[in-house]
């Protein structure tokens, strides 16, 4: 399972998913060679947004005036520059949630889902997860709880994060096997939704066997790989 994640700096909170991997030392500028180098030798890129939209950058002076979401949060996602089949992408109102999933339907993906979860653009396990999964041109609407994942529920406080650095320490103790329960937890629900998504339909078993990776610590290495590329 290779993933390609594009993404910004944050706007609407503490830290983007930019902000957390240049704190581990990422290189954000990496060229499109060597992230598709990247993709294909560790399973894993990231796609800086301004770099492959240069309209990303006259937008960012006003989003970081605004701090709040706008509709580049929803865009980003839909323009992955990596063009891949498949996409898991959270949104920030379920009135969003069908509305994106007609629109990867049009752009041709094969197979996609869509969520949102108790004010959270992600799996939870502290509210119903809402989702609308594309597959094979026809969308089904359901919902998904802690339970569906053989995972504990736990409050929204107990994900609470901070500063790009302050992330980056709760992610290394995670990736190394020493994290939280919750976090764990979370980060199994939303794997375990990827995989579904690869074919790998049962999400209790998806969710299982990440965490089993994450205990093992072998996660981490793949985050120093990626940043030792430079």
């Amino acid at each position: 399972m290779k993933v390609a994640k594009h993404g910004n700096r944050s706007v609407s909170s503490k830290s983007g998913s930019s902000d957390l991997l240049a704190a581990f030392g990422i290189n954000l500028d990496m060229n499109a060679d060597k992230s598709r180098a990247a993709l294909d030798e560790l399973g894993v890129c990231f796609l800086f947004a301004p770099k492959y939209h240069t309209g990303f950058r006259h937008a960012m002076p006003v989003r970081q005036q605004l701090k709040t979401r706008t509709l580049f949060n929803v865009l980003g996602p839909l323009i992955n520059p990596a063009h891949p089949p498949l996409a898991l992408i959270g949104v920030y109102s379920p009135e969003l949630v069908l509305p994106i999933a007609e629109t990867l339907r049009v752009l041709g993906y094969q197979r996609a889902a869509v969520v949102h979860s108790g004010g959270m653009d992600e799996v939870s396990l502290h509210a119903p997860t809402v989702v609308a999964e594309l597959h094979n041109g026809e969308i089904k609407s359901y919902q998904l709880t802690a339970d569906d994942f053989g995972l504990t529920p736990y409050h929204q406080a107990q994900l609470a994060g901070g500063t790009p650095e302050e992330n980056r320490d709760i992610l290394t103790r995670l990736l190394q096997g020493k994290g939280e329960a919750a976090h764990e937890a979370a980060v199994a629900a939303n794997v375990a939704m990827l995989m579904r998504l690869h074919g790998h339909e049962d999400l209790k078993a998806n969710a299982q066997q990440v965490l089993n990776v994450l205990h093992s610590g072998a996660a981490y290495d793949r985050v120093t790989a990626l940043a030792a590329r430079g």
